[in-house]
């Protein structure tokens, strides 16, 4: 498949009979990070799964969200993308798979509620971002806060994902954490953007919420310490 050339999608079908709907180059890079690599799945958050509840920020066609209902069918997902075409794919994946308990929203997260403009990248399907691009497009996109997407998932301790991969948006996000909103969160995996701001700040807000940092690849895995962890576990909390 080459970029600008190919008009027809091609079907990956998976070992378990999942579909992916490859219709963009780069969509083949993020086949490759996601199911070749195994990206997202570092030992921490291997090891705190099953996860009862996921969050998906930046989910672009929905390739993480289909791999995280391989590894966790049972989990409830918050997939949330706020660029139109991006999102019908996203939906479009959930559809080809018949994906129960996945919940899309066409919208963008920040530290507050309303709308912001989306720079859009040329070529890449994955590198649109808020962050202001000389000589780029732009749409408008409406924006909720991360206070708003833990109300709709009703979590309430170890057992919720959240995965971040929003081209310099995390560190809004992750900045405005507040402690209560920490404790509803056993872990967090984001894709820092170290050009637009200083990561180990970042790193510091989290360790002060109650989080070990470790990198894993070019990510970055928060997960809960584990007195913490097993605190909330002996009171039956997952």
């Amino acid at each position: 498949m080459l970029p600008r050339v190919s008009t027809r999608p091609i079907d990956l079908k998976l070992k378990d009979g999942k579909i992916l709907r490859i219709r963009e180059f780069w969509a083949l890079f993020l086949f490759d990070e996601i199911f070749i690599d195994n990206c997202y799945e570092s030992p921490e958050i291997l090891a705190l799964g099953p996860f009862e509840t996921i969050i998906d920020i930046g989910a672009n066609i929905g390739f993480f969200t289909v791999r995280a209902k391989q590894l966790w069918p049972q989990a409830r997902i918050v997939s949330l993308e706020p660029h139109p075409t991006n999102f019908e794919h996203l939906r479009e994946h959930i559809e080809l798979n018949h994906l129960t308990g996945v919940q899309p929203l066409n919208v963008g997260v920040a530290e507050k509620c309303g709308c912001l403009d989306l720079y859009l990248s040329p070529r890449n399907i994955g590198g649109h971002s808020m962050y202001k691009k000389e000589g780029e497009a732009k749409i408008s996109v409406p924006i909720i806060s991360l206070a708003d997407v833990l109300t709709r998932t009703n979590s309430n301790g170890t057992g919720l994902l959240l995965k971040i991969d929003c081209e310099g948006c995390e560190h809004a996000i992750l900045s405005n954490l507040t402690q209560d909103m920490a404790d509803r969160v056993a872990c967090i995996i984001f894709e820092p953007e170290r050009s637009l701001y200083d990561l180990k700040d970042l790193l510091d807000k989290l360790e002060q919420l109650g989080f070990e940092t470790t990198e894993f690849g070019e990510l970055v895995v928060a997960s809960r310490l584990p007195a913490k962890a097993n605190a909330s576990r002996s009171v039956g909390v997952r």
